[in-house]
């Protein structure tokens, strides 16, 4: 009896849809191409044609808005700034390039074009009165 039990679990479970992948699993085969994806970005490629080649190729198997998520992540942003370490902050500056660093910039500020034409005068001039 249990074996008639057991088989009919395992026609179930192979009669499962498959689970969806894991976001994970998409990221460990970007991860693989990464440089490869840098490599043709510098080059000049769109990110549709390098992902239609990696995808046709198999390289990877995720959908392209997954693809682009990843370039974005691991590709166009800079990686967060590491603070120093204590070792770092109590070794003094040797020779003249480690001076102070310069003072950050702050943006510009630029005004709206003034708009020309007519501008409203409460108390009128006399000599245009007459």
């Amino acid at each position: 009896m249990a074996s008639r039990y057991a088989d009919e679990l395992a026609e179930w479970v192979n009669a499962r849809p498959a689970p969806r992948p894991r976001q994970d699993r998409s990221l460990v085969a970007f991860l693989a191409v990464k440089e490869d994806v840098r490599a043709a970005l510098e080059a000049g490629y769109a990110m549709k044609t390098i992902w239609a080649h990696l995808h046709a190729t198999g390289r990877i198997e995720s959908r392209y808005e997954t693809f682009t998520l990843h370039v974005k992540r691991h590709l166009r942003t800079p990686p967060p700034a590491q603070p120093p370490t204590a070792a770092q902050a109590q070794r003094p500056p040797a020779g003249p390039a480690a001076t102070s660093p310069p003072a950050p910039r702050e943006p510009r500020k630029t005004l709206p074009p003034s708009v020309g034409g007519f501008t409203f005068n409460a108390t009128p001039k006399t000599e245009d009165l007459f």
